[in-house]
């Protein structure tokens, strides 16, 4: 497993004598925004994380409902991913994208305590959502084709240690 290490200065975040978190699965799957993990975010319900970030494409309180109702995250990342019914906010992909999963995560991990408290228990352990469906933003790929080999970007990683860091207070 290749061990992605975020910029430098985000090494407050983690340590390294500790071993890294790779995937977001087994013991570690409630990190996952595909996790059933129910969450109110600007006024709405969703039942995922992965939900309220894909509603949190659109500014419009239909599309966005039309998201929260998909009945399986899979589902709530296609319709945010559909250009004909969700038009993207400006500047999702420059910045908003960023501050909505930030919001989002911060929704889901403070929902409950129980929630809050697994996030704690990863300690300062590194956080890696390694993956095999070549998402090289979020997380970073796993699969071992070419295109994947360069290290991911680890930006659901780095924003889950962040608001690890704010929760430890």
């Amino acid at each position: 497993m290749k061990v992605v290490y975020p910029p430098s200065d985000e090494a407050y975040l983690y340590d390294l004598e500790l071993a890294p978190i790779t995937e977001f699965a087994g013991p570690w799957s409630f990190l996952s925004n595909f996790h059933r993990a129910v969450l109110d975010w600007e006024g709405q319900r969703y039942p995922t994380s992965e939900h309220a970030f894909n509603a949190g494409k659109s500014l419009d309180p239909k599309v966005r409902a039309w998201i929260a109702a998909a009945p399986k995250p899979r589902e709530a990342k296609t319709r945010g991913n559909n250009r004909n019914r969700c038009l993207l906010r400006p500047d999702w992909d420059t910045r908003v994208r960023y501050q909505v999963m930030t919001e989002v995560l911060l929704a889901k991990f403070t929902a409950h305590p129980a929630r809050r408290d697994a996030l704690l228990s990863t300690g300062r352990r590194l956080l890696i959502e390694g993956n095999r469906w070549d998402d090289q933003h979020w997380g970073t790929c796993l699969c071992g084709r070419p295109a994947c080999l360069p290290d991911g970007l680890n930006h659901l990683g780095r924003t889950l240690m962040r608001i690890r860091f704010r929760l430890a207070g």
